[in-house]
């Protein structure tokens, strides 16, 4: 009896962990969603174009991601205390972003957000992935899944504020929500300032040197082939590059209503939040590396489909819960395979790793697609986008074929 009211206790815990790391995630993702729903209208007050901004949102992007790389030093400090800061200064970004005076300025809002934000993704997932080393695809899908539950704010509300209030109504709003994000993680994370010891290395295990985990990840192909894969496939997935363009393209290229565009990207984030929680279930169940394979391939199909295929707004919408549902679920396929190579007590420094190269380096994808926007048109930056997916999809293919460090990548 006191094994089954321990189990439901801890139970209990860790749906907390989940909950408090899930919605710290979803104020970052509302952020970075509600950004691609304004810059439209932030181009156009400016007098500006996607060439400037892709460069500088790449710019934001690629200084932010590198910044992951703290992840190697701050062992020892506890997730509550990181997350804490995050959202306290992408309160600030989002602040700055709403009284900014010039494109430039709102770019820098940008730049300050993202730069705290770097602890979400190699913090979060080491965090919680130890706490589930048997679920790992399953419970790093939910944190990505609750990052994706924030960008449903965007399509569902930020064109509704920027109707009433304009474009800097809207990133007032994030910045409240940002605000509340900080408070909950502050007052609710059941972690202590300090490091908590289940964030260490379980009980008799010794913690590796992490310049010999690091030297032995390199050593291996699969590991290689996930970080070039990332930087590939940065040009096609998710958030950063989907929820940035795909706004631009309905608003500039097909002229929908706010109400369309509105429906067409719920009906995209409502894939994005659907689509890591089927995909990562599936994946534990059929395998890691087969999931990310068939991901990618389908990937690529839903945006040659988005952008192709004919322009009444169901076809926009059913099109767009498939790019939502595969371009968003790619990230926690990958984290999920990569993890099957870390070891517990370094798996902090090595999602930082992960995330810093893919991440950083990927992001010159940005400014990539924001030229080819401006230069050759929406059209052929989506076909771009979809060949980023084949590219990595065979990259993986290739570099993953054998069994890596005793996981079964099946």
């Amino acid at each position: 009896m006191r094994l089954v009211k321990g189990q439901r206790v801890e139970a209990k815990r860790r749906r907390r962990d989940i909950f408090v790391v899930g919605v710290s995630h979803a104020g970052q993702h509302a952020y970075t969603a509600g950004l691609g729903i304004a810059i439209p209208y932030v181009v156009s007050a400016f007098h500006s174009n996607y060439a400037v901004v892709g460069v500088l949102l790449s710019f934001a992007a690629i200084a932010a991601n590198a910044l992951q790389l703290l992840a190697l030093f701050v062992k020892r400090s506890s997730a509550r205390l990181l997350f804490t800061l995050q959202n306290l200064g992408s309160t600030v970004g989002a602040v700055i972003a709403a009284v900014a005076p010039s494109v430039y300025l709102v770019m820098l809002g940008r730049f300050v957000q993202s730069g705290s934000g770097w602890p979400q993704h190699p913090v979060g997932a080491a965090y919680l992935s130890n706490r589930y080393p048997k679920k790992r695809g399953t419970i790093l899908s939910w944190h990505v899944t609750a990052g994706n539950l924030g960008t449903l704010l965007a399509p569902l509300i930020v064109p509704v504020v920027v109707s009433g209030f304009g474009w800097r109504g809207a990133f007032w709003f994030l910045s409240a929500v940002l605000a509340l994000t900080t408070v909950l993680v502050a007052t609710w994370l059941p972690s202590p300032w300090k490091k908590l010891p289940l964030e260490t290395a379980p009980s008799g295990e010794k913690s590796v040197h992490f310049w010999e985990e690091f030297k032995a990840l390199l050593s291996r192909k699969g590991v290689i082939a996930l970080l070039v894969s990332g930087i590939i496939a940065s040009g096609g997935q998710g958030i950063g590059v989907v929820g940035v363009f795909t706004p631009a393209f309905l608003h500039d290229s097909l002229h929908e209503t706010t109400f369309s565009m509105s429906f067409v990207m719920t009906t995209l984030y409502v894939g994005a939040v659907v689509g890591p929680i089927l995909l990562g279930s599936t994946a534990d169940r059929m395998g890691h590396r087969r999931v990310l394979l068939a991901n990618y391939a389908l990937g690529a199909v839903s945006l040659v489909t988005f952008v192709l295929l004919g322009r009444s707004l169901l076809t926009l919408a059913v099109s767009g819960l498939l790019v939502g549902i595969f371009t968003y679920s790619e990230l926690s396929l990958r984290q999920t395979l990569f993890s099957d190579l870390l070891s517990d007590p370094n798996a902090r420094a090595g999602f930082g790793i992960f995330f810093t190269v893919s991440q950083s380096i990927g992001s010159i994808w940005i400014a990539i697609l924001g030229i080819a926007v401006t230069e050759v048109g929406f059209v052929s930056a989506f076909l771009l986008m979809a060949s980023t997916f084949v590219v990595a999809g065979l990259v993986v293919a290739v570099g993953t074929k054998s069994n890596l460090g005793g996981c079964a990548l099946e």
